[in-house]
């Protein structure tokens, strides 16, 4: 299984147009950040990021956006 990295998680969240970020932290939680920096909904408490595939961290990135309110 090729490893999923924040680079293409990144590059997938640019090219769905929702002007978010990955973020993700040693402690095993995950964030969505707006370009401001701001986090984004609540943090995704996944270990490593290759345990969902790109289109589930679109799924997250979405459902951050939902809860937290990005333009």
């Amino acid at each position: 299984m090729k490893s999923i990295t924040s680079r293409a998680i990144n590059a997938a969240l640019r090219a769905a147009g929702l002007g978010v970020e990955i973020v993700n932290n040693r402690d095993g939680y995950s964030y969505f950040l707006d370009r401001d920096g701001n986090q984004v909904g609540e943090s995704v408490y996944i270990c490593y990021l290759n345990q969902q595939t790109i289109s589930e961290w679109v799924q997250h990135a979405r459902f951050a956006i939902k809860q937290g309110g990005v333009a």
